[in-house]
């Protein structure tokens, strides 16, 4: 049988986290259109965001001839607690964190996912977490708390920044085992139709009239940016490079979301980064290339000298 070489291994490694790269990218492109929704009805923005971006789903998966299986069995219970946590739990308490936190605080622990990622996707797979993918995940997440600063906030705050990190890591903690059957396009197809059900339900509190902010050109096309590129397609290549490398080495790829939050912003016309965001930026490719350096093989001892030798 051929072996691989560690290089080949590594490489096939890089190109199969590239997708959960892009997907992190667009979603760190969202940060400047979100600003465009600031002050529209959050429920409604969050239930018509999901549901452009189920649309979206089911419209390109069937130009492309892709398959969306409905969940079944055990997959309802991850497809419902992924949506839960990682979409309705994250942007309820994203909503509640603002009056307490300032933004940078938020930024911050959303940067620290890798680090929880990296140790919690192999366990979750009874697997032992790579010391090199996780020495990678601390320096990424170090570079990307550099990029995004570090705020005030008080103690409901603070609480709040860290239940973001549990949130958004068991978004993908609990697509991992649904992946397998449903794939990355239905399981981000039927956690977008859940959210979207959900912040529907949330929205008629704020009475129908509250949808009427849509019929702004403004606001319905940063709706439809945030539901079309940076949900459906971001969640479906990050669930895509998941699937093929697993949530611990996935979890490098998350850092890449605040660089591409802050040059998103400087092309719109915000200040250039400063010095610091730029060694964050710096600080984030040295984690990944810590995280996904070939290791030096070791050589193998020929057991039978060995014991020729005793």
């Amino acid at each position: 049988m051929q072996k691989t070489s560690p290089l080949e291994t590594r490489t096939s490694t890089l190109w199969g986290l590239w997708p959960a790269l892009g997907g992190m990218a667009l979603m760190g492109s969202s940060v400047a259109v979100i600003g465009a929704t600031a002050d529209l009805p959050a429920f409604v923005v969050q239930a018509a965001r999901y549901a452009v971006a189920a649309i979206a789903i089911i419209v390109l998966a069937r130009l492309l001839g892709r398959h969306l299986p409905l969940p079944r069995g055990r997959d309802v219970l991850w497809v419902v607690a992924g949506a839960l946590s990682g979409l309705v739990g994250f942007n309820l308490v994203l909503i509640v964190g603002t009056a307490h936190a300032e933004p940078a605080v938020l930024a911050a622990a959303v940067a620290c996912i890798p680090i929880v990622l990296s140790v919690a996707g192999p366990l979750t797979r009874g697997r032992r977490p790579s010391g090199q993918v996780v020495a990678g995940a601390l320096v990424v997440s170090a570079g990307a708390v550099a990029v995004t600063g570090w705020g005030h906030a008080d103690s409901l705050g603070i609480l709040l920044a860290l239940s973001l990190i549990v949130l958004e890591a068991g978004f993908t903690l609990f697509g991992a085992p649904a992946l397998a059957r449903m794939g990355a396009w239905g399981y981000t197809a039927a956690t977008t139709v859940t959210a979207a059900v959900i912040f529907g339900v949330l929205s008629l509190w704020a009475g129908p009239t509250a949808w009427g902010v849509l019929s702004d050109p403004a606001a319905l096309g940063a709706v439809v940016y945030l539901g079309a590129i940076a949900t459906a397609l971001s969640f479906v290549l990050w669930f895509t490079g998941v699937n093929r490398v697993g949530a611990g080495a996935a979890s490098l790829a998350a850092g890449v979301a605040a660089p591409t939050a802050a040059l998103v912003a400087t092309a719109l016309g915000a200040p250039m980064p400063s010095v610091g965001t730029w060694i964050g930026m710096a600080v984030i490719g040295a984690g990944l290339v810590i995280g996904f350096a070939p290791r030096p093989r070791r050589p193998r001892t020929d057991r039978g000298s060995v014991l020729a030798s005793r």
